[in-house]
């Protein structure tokens, strides 16, 4: 157990250390298949939910794709479309607010000082 807790604390002190070189573009493929996968999931989710009986079904006539966690309920696509939502808004102010602290770090006196070559 303490060997586990050394290597945790090792591991997190190596990650915070050597974070700011890691490229975050490369994540990108990462985010969506989480993002993908937490759709997925809540649609199995509800699904087995409503198995056991304690969530109603309401049956779309519809095909399911269960690799993509879709089931043709009213209660399990339902569910998907509030996390997807949730994932998409995220994206977006996550992408605002990136956006903000670049046009405030490249609107800085010292930046444009430094991008017309002029000394202060």
């Amino acid at each position: 157990m303490a060997a586990a807790a050394l290597a945790l604390a090792a591991i997190g002190f190596a990650i915070f250390k050597y974070s700011i070189r890691l490229p975050i573009g490369a994540f990108a493929a990462t985010s969506f298949l989480l993002a993908l996968l937490a759709v997925a999931f809540t649609g199995h989710g509800v699904a087995a939910l409503q198995e056991a009986g304690v969530i109603p079904i309401t049956n779309l006539g519809l095909k399911a794709v269960p690799l993509l966690g879709i089931h043709p309920t009213t209660e399990t696509l339902g569910a998907q479309a509030v996390v997807l939502a949730a994932v998409v808004l995220d994206f977006l102010a996550t992408r605002r607010s990136a956006a903000a602290a670049s046009a405030s770090v490249n609107a800085s006196p010292r930046n444009r000082a430094g991008a017309t070559g002029e000394r202060r």
